[in-house]
């Protein structure tokens, strides 16, 4: 074997031990809130304090007590079941410390309950209480779920 040929060789392992590294290196998904797919969601529920808000999905049209809903802010609402989870832990049993005792919002999707509570001092981001779980999510969906009924419903132009 030819000089050149044993340093070829020996560039073309440290190139595919370096190509195995960084595929190896490559962060894994972050799980999700929920598996819950938006496109499957039929019946929304919001409660914030004693307002309850309820949207349900016929023949392809949001309603909310006969209205027609806003489609576009309810399927941005719909995403949060998707949302990532930044980080979760199973809940314990004194959920205070969290503003998950008695939550501010309570959203139900279909048959699934996500309650929300305070913002984590640390990063900002909102304990969500799901099957059991304390999740951290981002803040964003947050203004949706504490907006008056007069923001869901769809106003023709005058």
């Amino acid at each position: 074997m030819t000089h050149k040929l044993r340093i070829n060789l020996i560039l073309v392992v440290i190139v595919a031990l370096l190509a195995l590294l960084v595929w190896q290196s490559q962060p894994q998904p972050m799980a999700l809130l929920s598996k819950l797919v938006a496109a499957e969601i039929s019946h929304v529920t919001i409660s914030h304090g004693r307002d309850n808000l309820s949207m349900r999905l016929e023949q392809g049209q949001w309603l909310i007590d006969g209205q027609p809903g806003l489609t576009s802010r309810i399927e941005q609402l719909l995403t949060i079941s998707q949302t990532p989870s930044l980080n979760r832990f199973p809940a314990p049993s004194d959920l205070s410390p969290f503003g998950l005792k008695n939550p501010a919002v309570v959203l139900q999707l279909n048959q699934e309950r996500f309650s929300f509570g305070d913002i984590d001092p640390l990063n900002g981001w909102r304990y969500v209480l799901y099957n059991g779980m304390i999740h951290l999510i981002g803040n964003g969906y947050h203004h949706h779920l504490t907006a008056p009924l007069d923001a869901w419903l769809e106003h023709p132009d005058a």
